[in-house]
């Protein structure tokens, strides 16, 4: 790790756990940064980036910091190994952070009349600072953040002004500050039969709803910025494109059962179960990483053939020929506690593709099956909603507080076994086919949306087993 002396401005290197205490700057960068060559060559001073490094350095010496760390100099961009290093270390250098300081250029902090004081945070919050995707993790990870104006005036800290972050933001106090293991989101104090979930860390999809909004000058930036809120590294690839989204969510995959990072919308035909980008996680920010209802799925893997991913509740609407399966997540609103479910349709052969993108989908009214282990049963689950709390109270009794009543029941009979195993949804496996099928060659046409042109670069494979 590189670091600035914020007395001399010269750099050093330190490794593992002889790096120092350090305070690192969080900014939107400039047309005219001062770089780790225009440092080498003597001739940074004639930047336009510069008085924010020797402001940055002055206000870290006057708090006792002997060191700084700032990416448009403390990085040395011509090289592509240490600029790999330096992405997939950023979450960490920040989280270990004595202090970050968040300088808005784009701010004028003066509350002095008060009567200034509405003028300058209406300013603050429509800082270009909230937009971009990698001060995203430059505002979670360090445990100390400090907001500076264009003049280096002191504007407040995000313990301070967490109730006007959560408004820009959208993320949960709870997360924003972590000082709790139990957290709570809005919605459950008004799904009635919700008590909690008490998660300690937000699900996939919740994460991902905080970059929907933020934009990357590269498109590949828009993951990469992403690496350590999910806690993973892969290699950095320019050019990919979009791709660099998709490689970003296999890898999250491989380290997290975490069903809501299938649980996103899209207003485009797209097919796939993998979302494009972040903005199809715009509706997922109150995304629980557990439902009401336990699916019990075996793990899920990467394999050479795409993602394996094993069904057990699922439901087959004959009347629209879509196969719904169950994810292991939920979502809390208005209506109550429900289960997150993904809708198939058949391609041709035991091939799928997702449908109904465009919101997202809870557990509905319907009869719902768990195929059956080597030896067992059938198991079968019907799903029936009441219209009111007192409604469910005069039916249930004291389980008056779910929304819906459960039963479950044990087929035995052989014949029915057989005839449940001969029908297309009592496919247990679900496989997400990358780049062997270039379905993307050509447009797919739906019988209930004829008009659209689906994208399939995942497509689903439905198998018996």
């Amino acid at each position: 790790m590189r670091l600035l002396n914020t007395d001399s401005l010269q750099f050093s290197e330190f490794f593992d756990h002889r790096i120092p205490a350090y305070a690192i700057l969080s900014h939107r960068w400039g047309s005219d940064e001062a770089t780790f060559q225009d440092f080498e060559r003597g001739v940074q001073q004639s930047r336009g980036g510069f008085p924010k490094i020797r402001g940055c350095c002055q206000l870290a010496k006057e708090q006792g910091h002997e060191w700084a760390w700032i990416d448009t100099c403390c990085i040395d961009k011509t090289s592509s190994a240490e600029l790999t290093e330096a992405i997939n270390s950023m979450y960490k250098w920040y989280r270990s952070a004595q202090a970050c300081y968040v300088y808005m250029t784009d701010v004028f902090w003066n509350n002095n009349p008060p009567s200034m004081l509405p003028v300058s945070m209406e300013r603050f919050c429509g800082s270009s600072w909230w937009t971009r995707g990698w001060t995203l993790q430059e505002l979670l990870a360090p445990r100390h953040v400090e907001f500076y104006d264009r003049r280096w005036q002191y504007i407040g800290n995000k313990q301070s002004l967490a109730k006007e972050i959560t408004e820009i933001t959208e993320i949960d106090i709870d997360y924003l500050l972590p000082c709790g293991t139990q957290k709570r989101h809005e919605p459950c104090i008004r799904a009635w039969n919700c008590r909690g979930h008490h998660e300690v860390e937000p699900s996939v999809a919740t994460r991902m709803s905080w970059a929907a909004k933020r934009t990357t000058s590269r498109i590949e930036d828009m993951a990469y910025c992403l690496l350590g809120i999910f806690g993973v590294n892969m290699p950095l690839l320019y050019g990919e494109g979009e791709k660099a989204f998709s490689r970003l969510q296999e890898e999250i995959i491989k380290q997290n059962s975490d069903d809501s990072i299938f649980a996103w919308t899209s207003k485009l035909v797209w097919g796939s179960v993998l979302a494009l980008r972040p903005v199809n996680f715009s509706r997922s920010r109150y995304l629980c990483r557990r439902g009401p209802v336990k699916t019990h799925r075996r793990p899920y893997a990467i394999t050479n053939q795409g993602l394996d991913l094993p069904i057990t509740w699922r439901a087959w609407d004959s009347r629209t020929e879509e196969l719904k399966v169950l994810l292991d997540c939920g979502i809390c609103g208005p209506q109550g506690f429900h289960n997150i479910i993904l809708c198939f349709e058949s391609l041709s052969g035991h091939s799928w593709f997702r449908v109904r993108t465009s919101e997202i989908k809870t557990m509905e009214h319907d009869t719902w099956y768990n195929p059956p282990d080597q030896f067992g049963p059938i198991s079968m689950m019907k799903t029936a909603y009441t219209t009111s709390e007192e409604e469910m109270q005069t039916k249930e009794g004291p389980m008056g507080e779910m929304t819906k009543r459960i039963m479950v029941e044990t087929k035995a009979d052989d014949e029915q076994s057989a005839d449940f195993r001969a029908d297309t949804s009592s496919a247990v496996s679900v496989h997400f086919q990358s780049d062997i099928l270039n379905w993307n060659s050509r447009p797919i046409q739906s019988s209930t949306t004829a008009s659209s042109t689906r994208r399939t670069s995942f497509l689903a494979f439905l198998r018996l087993r």
